[in-house]
């Protein structure tokens, strides 16, 4: 059965050095995550707090996180990794009638960018934003890739409103270098044909990204002492 609208279709649950949201059944998840991105049906994602340098040396960082997640009993999970401090996570949702929406996940933005900026090297210290965003209605594909779009868009817009500059540029970042995105949803139901923003599922999911990614760079200011 499909989870009630009124509580979140995952169970967060935090490891030595994982995050990890469990959902009760199979869920749909479209992603372009490290580690089993594309369309999946999958009952968990993962979050890996990286130590520092961890893979620095690594030449096939899918490779090396398939190895964790097998080693964590987390094979069949939608993957992502974050150099965040450990147990560092955000949470928000928002609601519009009978469609809600959750987004969590971790923000770190000494890696921040512009869209369009040159292409380079990393810089040493890594950062990135890993957001996992559930709706409570089922949708088709097509509406998955256009809120996977909103996603992108409420992501880019909450950084704008930060007022970070992209280290590679110096002009206003829209995320950093290596952001990766998901949307998952329930195979049970009426699927939504549309997620445009003139939907109720759409609006939740920008909202709830939104919401997300902004106080993720807030949290991440606090911790770094970066004023705003």
């Amino acid at each position: 059965m499909v989870q009630s609208l009124v509580s979140k279709p995952y169970c967060l649950e935090t490891r030595d050095r994982w995050l990890v949201a469990s959902f009760a059944e199979p869920w749909a998840v479209f992603s372009w995550a490290v580690v089993n991105g594309g369309w999946q049906r999958v009952t968990q994602v993962a979050w890996l707090y990286l130590q520092p340098n961890e893979i620095a040396g690594v030449t096939d960082a899918a490779q090396w996180m398939q190895a964790q997640m097998h080693a964590e009993g987390l094979a069949g999970a939608v993957g992502f990794m974050t150099s965040r401090r450990t147990h560092s996570w955000i949470e928000m949702e928002a609601a519009d009638g009978d469609c809600k929406a959750w987004a969590v996940g971790t923000v770190g933005m000494s890696n921040a960018l512009r869209v369009g900026d040159p292409s380079g090297p990393r810089p040493p210290q890594p950062g990135t934003i890993n957001i996992l965003a559930c709706c409570s209605k089922p949708v088709t594909v097509e509406a998955a890739a256009e809120l996977l779009s909103l996603a992108s868009e409420a992501k880019a817009l909450a950084t704008m409103g930060s007022g970070l500059k992209s280290v590679q540029s110096g002009l206003p970042a829209t995320g950093t270098g290596t952001d990766y995105l998901a949307i998952a949803w329930p195979l049970v139901g009426d699927r939504q044909q549309y997620g445009g923003k003139h939907t109720p599922i759409g609006s939740v999911v920008g909202q709830a990204v939104h919401k997300a990614v902004t106080q993720g760079i807030l949290d991440w200011r606090k911790e770094w002492g970066v004023p705003e």
